[in-house]
C-alpha cells in the first residue's frame, strides 16, 4: 500500500509540472500586437472638431507660412504681412533762391483784366498832349477823354472839356491834344474807354485809368 500511495502523489505531481510547463510556453506562441505609431501630424491633431480654419493643423494648408501655437505645439496659419515700404527722399528748394518767372508776351497795349491805361500827359500852353496805346479788345470802338481841374471853386464845379477818339486799325500810339485849358491850373485826365455789349448792343463808357496831375503853361 505504501508503494502505491508514493506512484500516485508521483504521477500527479508529474501531471502538474507538465501543465505549468505547457502554459509557460503560451506567451510565445502568442503572436505579438503590432505597436502604434504616432506621427508629427496626429499628435498635433486636436481633440474637438475646428471651429474656422485658422485652427487647423499646418499639413492642411501647407503652402501658407505657420507659427506654433501658445500651447500644446499646435501650427497654425498666420497672415501675409507687408513688406518695408522704403521712403524715398524728396529734394528741398534751396533757401533763399528767388523763383524764376519770364512773364507772356503783352497783347496790343499790354493791358490786363481789369484793364488799365496810364496815359502820358505833357503841358502846353492853355492845352496838354495825351498819348496811349490802343486797346486790343474787340468790343473797344473808342476812348473819352476828360480834363479835371485840381482847383475847386465855391459852389458847382464848371463842366470840364471832354474829347474823343475812335480806335484805329493794328496797335498804334495815340495822340490826343486838348485845347481850352486854364494856364497855371493842375489837370488830371481821365481815361475812359467805348465799349459795346456784344448780347445787349448796348455802348457804354468804362474808365480805365488816369494820368498825373500837370500843370498847364500859360
Amino acid at each position: 500500500m505504501g508503494s502505491t500511495t508514493r506512484g500516485g502523489l508521483r504521477g500527479r505531481w508529474g501531471g502538474l509540472a507538465v501543465a505549468a510547463a505547457a502554459v509557460a510556453l503560451l506567451p510565445a506562441c502568442t503572436p505579438a500586437a503590432p505597436p502604434v505609431q504616432v506621427t508629427a501630424a496626429t499628435a498635433a491633431m486636436p481633440t474637438t472638431p475646428w471651429t474656422n480654419s485658422a485652427q487647423r493643423p499646418a499639413a492642411v494648408y501647407p503652402d501658407l507660412p505657420v507659427a506654433a501655437a501658445a500651447t500644446g505645439g499646435m501650427q497654425v496659419p498666420q497672415p501675409p504681412r507687408p513688406a518695408r515700404v522704403n521712403r524715398v527722399p524728396v529734394p528741398l528748394a534751396a533757401v533763399g533762391t528767388a523763383p524764376s518767372f519770364t512773364p507772356p508776351t503783352a497783347t496790343c497795349g499790354g493791358y490786363g483784366s481789369p484793364r488799365r491805361i496810364v496815359p502820358g500827359a505833357e503841358p502846353g500852353a492853355g492845352s496838354a498832349t495825351l498819348t496811349w496805346m490802343t486797346d486790343g479788345s474787340p468790343e473797344v470802338q473808342g476812348y473819352r477823354v476828360t480834363a479835371v481841374s485840381q482847383v475847386l471853386v465855391t459852389g458847382a464845379q464848371p463842366a470840364a472839356p471832354q474829347q474823343t477818339v475812335a480806335q484805329p486799325d493794328g496797335c498804334v500810339p495815340i495822340t490826343l491834344t486838348m485845347t481850352g485849358l486854364t494856364p497855371g491850373t493842375p489837370y488830371v485826365f481821365w481815361m475812359e474807354e467805348q465799349t459795346l455789349e456784344p448780347r445787349t448792343g448796348v455802348v457804354r463808357f468804362v474808365q480805365v485809368g488816369t494820368s498825373g496831375a500837370v500843370v498847364i503853361g500859360g
